[in-house]
C-alpha cells in the first residue's frame, strides 16, 4: 500500500472513530432516556420505563403509586399522608408492574396499585424488562443514531419557553395531547365511547390462572411486609353502564370477587360518583383528569389506607 492510500485509510478510520466517539459521548452525557442516570436536562422522550426505574431509586419517598396511563398524571406532591413516587407508566401490564415492584418496592410504608376493571395477565409476555442491562445493550444504545436524535431533541426541549420533562417524582406532565383531547369533538367522543362499550360485549371473567401476576404482586408485597391498597379507578359513565348491563354484569362481579380474594384491601371506584363524564377528557373517555385522581386518592384511597395502617399491625416480613 503506497503512502497516499495509507493516509486515506487512516483519515477514514480517524473520521469514523471521531464520529462514533462523538455520538457515544453525546448520548452518554445527554442520556435522553436517563438510562444511565446522567440526564440533567430532563426526560422529554416517551421513556417512562427507563426514566422511572432510575428516578425511583433517587427520589426520597415512602409510598408508591403504580398503574397505567390513567394514573401517570396524578401529582404525587398533592397526595396526603405519604410522600409518593408515581411509578405508573403508559400501557403498563400486570407483568410489568410485578417486575417493577419486585425491583423497587423495598421499604415503603404503602403501595397503591391501580387495576382497571376486568384486567388480567397480558396476552404476550416480555419478561423482566427492568433487569439491569448488559454491556451489549448499552453499546447498542450509545451508538444508536435514533438515540442521538433524541439527545438533540432533549437539548431543544430543555431550551424551550415551557419545558415539561417527566418529574423527578415520576409525574408525567399533562402536555398538549391531553389538552387537545378535552376540546369539543362529539364525533371522536362518540366513536371512542362506542369502542369501549364494545369491549364489554361477550366479556367473561378470566380464571385465576390468568390473573397470575396479581397473585405474584400480592405475595411479593406480603413477604416484604409492605401494605398494599388496590384501587379500581372510575369508569366513564357511558362505558360503566355497558359494563353494568346484560351478561357482563355477573362476569364483572365475578372478576371483582376474584380480585378481592387476591388482595385483602380493595377500594372499588369503578362504578361510582367519580364516573361523571365531566371528570374525563371529552374526546378521551379512558383518562380521568389529574384533579379527579387527586380527589379520589385523598378522599377515598389514602384515608382508607391510613385507617388500615392504624388498625392492622404490619405483617412480619418473610426471611
Amino acid at each position: 500500500m503506497n503512502q497516499t492510500a495509507r493516509r486515506f485509510v487512516l483519515l477514514v478510520l480517524g473520521l469514523t472513530v471521531g464520529l462514533t466517539g462523538g455520538v457515544m459521548l453525546l448520548n452518554l452525557i445527554i442520556d435522553p432516556f436517563n438510562r444511565y442516570g446522567n440526564n440533567r436536562l430532563g426526560v422529554y422522550i416517551s421513556a417512562e420505563r427507563e426514566c422511572k426505574s432510575t428516578y425511583v431509586m433517587r427520589f426520597p419517598h415512602d409510598a408508591l403509586l403504580v398503574g397505567n396511563s390513567r394514573e401517570i398524571r396524578i401529582p404525587p406532591a398533592r397526595l396526603e399522608g405519604f410522600r409518593f413516587f408515581n411509578g405508573a407508566f403508559s400501557g403498563a401490564t400486570s407483568e410489568e408492574i410485578y417486575f417493577f415492584l419486585q425491583h423497587f418496592a423495598r421499604n415503603q410504608r404503602l403501595v397503591v396499585l391501580a387495576i382497571d376493571v376486568g384486567e388480567q395477565d397480558p396476552a404476550e409476555r416480555h419478561g423482566d424488562i427492568f433487569v439491569p442491562k448488559g454491556l451489549t445493550s448499552a453499546l447498542d444504545n450509545l451508538l444508536s443514531l435514533q438515540t442521538a436524535e433524541y439527545s438533540i431533541r432533549t437539548i431543544s426541549e430543555s431550551l424551550s419557553k415551557d419545558p415539561q420533562p417527566i418529574g423527578r417524582d415520576g409525574l408525567v406532565p399533562v402536555g398538549s395531547s391531553m389538552l387537545d383531547a378535552d376540546r369539543d369533538d362529539p364525533g371522536q367522543e362518540a366513536y371512542r365511547i362506542r369502542f369501549l362499550q364494545q369491549m364489554w360485549e361477550g366479556y367473561h371473567c378470566p380464571p385465576l390462572a390468568q390473573m397470575s401476576f396479581f397473585v405474584k404482586i400480592s405475595e411479593c408485597l406480603r413477604q416484604r411486609a409492605i401494605p398494599c391498597v388496590v384501587v379500581i379507578p372510575p369508569t366513564q359513565e357511558a362505558v360503566a353502564r355497558s359494563a353494568q348491563s346484560g351478561p357482563a354484569t355477573e362476569e364483572v362481579a365475578a372478576w371483582k370477587r376474584q380480585l378481592g380474594a387476591i388482595f385483602p384491601h380493595v377500594i372499588d371506584l369503578s362504578f361510582s360518583s367519580y364516573d361523571a363524564a365531566t371528570n374525563f377528557y371529552r374526546a378521551d373517555p379512558i383518562h380521568f383528569k389529574p384533579d379527579v385522581g387527586v380527589h379520589f386518592m385523598n378522599s377515598d384511597v389514602l384515608s382508607f389506607a391510613i385507617r388500615i395502617l392504624r388498625e392492622t399491625p404490619p405483617p412480619a416480613a418473610a426471611p
